[in-house]
């Protein structure tokens, strides 16, 4: 696992500061929570106002500040949601890389037609050798993989299944 270092916490810090600062137009030192879609759009995340309330509400919970959930973010709360919001995608994606191992049972950094099967038979589906053959397809042809040999069933990589899962 990388660790940070000062260097990168104190420009990741930078950069959430000039995205609160983007969006104080009026200089007041806060932000309103109904604001924090187009900043959260702005930063390349898709939430949805609710999902907005309920992150406000879960990080006022860990603040231990009930009822506050409908108040301006200062720059602190802005930056604590931020972080929260990154911690949790940084466990997403290890609960996917975890997934991943469990499909890739030979641990060669692909997921291939009998490891599929097998899982899928573990797993009690029933699903046919051609239907699994057709999502491998599906997910060779997503991922531009070159088509050297057309009887060669494709496989996947960690980044491959990662952005499959994400669309």
């Amino acid at each position: 696992m990388q660790q940070q270092t000062v260097e990168d916490l104190a420009e990741k810090e930078a950069e959430i500061k000039e995205a609160f600062e983007i969006f104080d137009k009026n200089t007041s030192k806060s932000i309103s929570v109904q604001e924090l879609t187009s900043v959260f759009r702005s930063l390349g995340y898709n939430f949805s106002q609710d999902e907005i309330q309920s992150m406000v509400k879960e990080l006022r919970h860990t603040q231990k500040v009930e009822g506050a959930e409908d108040r301006e973010l200062d720059f602190d709360d802005f930056k604590n949601l931020l972080l929260m919001q990154e911690e949790k995608a940084k466990n997403g994606e290890n609960d996917l890389r975890d997934a991943f191992d469990v499909f890739d049972r030979d641990a060669n950094g692909f997921i291939g037609l009998e490891e599929l099967m097998m899982v899928a038979k573990s797993l009690g589906e029933n699903i046919s050798e051609d239907d699994l053959k057709g999502m491998l397809q599906y997910a060779a042809n997503a991922f531009n993989q070159k088509d050297d040999d057309k009887d060669k069933v494709p496989q996947i990589n960690l980044s491959q299944f990662v952005e499959a899962y994400l669309k």
